[in-house]
């Protein structure tokens, strides 16, 4: 999920993913406010494979002004993909960004992977445009009405290369979830908890 990576120092989360291309669970512990590690599974919709890996995520940059935010993220990750009773070692990458007022949100995601013998490497990009419809205080339920539009250029799995995915987001406090449907006629459900 394409939402703040690392937590508030001394702190765990927990996210969960699905969407047309995967299931993925992710439980990471956040030791300061500019790393985090944890654990990903992953049963990828469109591939068969399932992996399981360590991953770190790393704040680069932050900027916060009287109105905004603006965040620059890496998150690398590394583990073992297995498909048809066959294991692989697979290694991934992405480096992300967001800006945000209480009102306007966006984000990019520009991230690869590469899985020995397991289809070889894989690309992809992703953006998102959001709007608050209203603002309220903080720890009031707020809303999010947002486009997802992702481009996998080597998708050889017979899915669009271009995916538009409308959504909404709410978060109250620590919990934050999404509701989508993408064009190519899925569902998107993905949640967080932070504790």
């Amino acid at each position: 999920m394409f939402a703040r990576p690392i937590s508030y120092s001394d702190s765990w989360t927990i996210m969960q993913t699905n969407n047309w291309e995967k299931h993925r669970a992710h439980l990471h512990y956040s030791p300061s406010v500019k790393n985090s590690f944890g654990v990903i599974l992953e049963d990828e919709r469109n591939t068969g494979r399932n992996n399981f890996g360590l991953q770190w995520n790393h704040l680069i940059f932050r900027k916060n002004t009287k109105i905004s935010q603006a965040n620059i993220y890496l998150k690398n990750g590394f583990g073992i993909t297995n498909k048809q009773n066959t294991e692989n070692p697979f290694i991934n990458s992405m480096i992300s960004g967001d800006w945000e007022t209480r009102r306007y949100f966006l984000s990019y995601h520009l991230g690869g992977r590469y899985a020995n013998s397991f289809d070889n490497r894989s690309f992809h990009h992703t953006g998102r445009l959001g709007i608050a419809p209203y603002i309220k205080d903080y720890g009031s339920l707020h809303t999010w009405l947002m486009i997802q539009v992702e481009h996998h250029p080597e998708n050889p799995f017979g899915e669009d290369p271009v995916i538009a995915t409308p959504l909404l987001r709410f978060f109250k406090g620590d919990f934050l979830a999404e509701l989508g449907y993408s064009s190519n006629q899925h569902f998107l459900l993905n949640w967080i908890l932070r504790f």
